[in-house]
């Protein structure tokens, strides 16, 4: 997971918000459970898609459409209620991230006061979920990939390195079966090739070549537009290991 900008809200999205908000309030709860289903989507999902280059928020898998994807209420919907044409409450999410794993699941930490209606956020709210378009919380260091070998083959695991990236790995499912063969895949086929040239200048002490090895594999695979930019990252760093980047001098930081 990375980092969203958050592009300007979509003009729809607040026409929308004018004419359904105002009828939440109103409605008694079947009535409302309705409304809550009307007028975000087709207002707010391509904005998201584009937003976010095409990925998942949570697990930035590549999605070819936003047809038939969904649009996620952060804070869901069915609890806050008053959120749902919000744009700072909305992404673009795959369906297993948020229909199979996070659902209506928002954990907050121990200490926490939980919204109620009309409120704000975050008001009293801890979020054990990372929102990743929050100013506040860089999901780079929240989650971090290591590799550990399973039945004889290297796989790349998330693993929470805060509390916010533990509940977010569980809630969300970051580590389900399907996208860990995504993650093998990716470092195998797209990360490593990209590395390998960044090594065979380093054995030939080649500082130059090292550089811009790295450089070009850093814009391929950090881009803002590149799938798995978080896992790439992490393996392009512990591939070509620490003592590599200091006496090189390589930056490893998000690009």
């Amino acid at each position: 997971m990375i980092r969203l900008v958050r592009s300007a809200e979509p003009p729809a999205l607040a026409v929308a918000r004018a004419k359904y908000l105002p009828l939440a309030r109103a409605a008694d709860v079947d009535e409302r459970s309705k409304l809550l289903t009307k007028g975000y989507r087709d207002a707010a999902l391509v904005a998201l898609f584009e937003m976010q280059h095409n990925k998942c928020c949570y697990c930035e898998k590549l999605e070819e459409q936003a047809k038939y994807r969904d649009v996620e209420h952060y804070r869901p919907k069915s609890v806050y209620w008053w959120l749902t044409w919000s744009w700072e409450n909305l992404l673009f999410s795959c369906l297993e991230c948020n229909r199979d794993g996070k659902r209506d699941c928002f954990p907050l930490a121990v200490g926490s006061t939980r919204l109620v209606a009309e409120d704000e956020p975050p008001g009293g709210e801890m979020p054990l979920l990372i929102d990743p378009a929050d100013v506040a919380f860089d999901p780079w260091n929240e989650i971090v990939f290591k590799p550990v070998r399973q039945h004889g083959l290297e796989r790349w695991l998330p693993f929470g390195a805060t509390a916010r990236g533990r509940e977010t790995i569980a809630v969300c499912g970051l580590d389900r079966p399907r996208l860990l063969d995504l993650y093998r895949a990716h470092v195998l086929d797209v990360v490593r090739p990209r590395i390998t040239p960044v090594i065979e200048a380093a054995t030939r002490e080649d500082p130059r070549v090292v550089t811009k090895a790295w450089s070009t594999a850093r814009r391929r695979l950090l881009g803002a537009a590149s799938k798995f930019r978080a896992l790439s990252r992490d393996a392009m760093n512990q591939i070509v290991g620490a003592h590599l980047c200091d006496r090189f001098r390589l930056e490893t930081g998000p690009s």
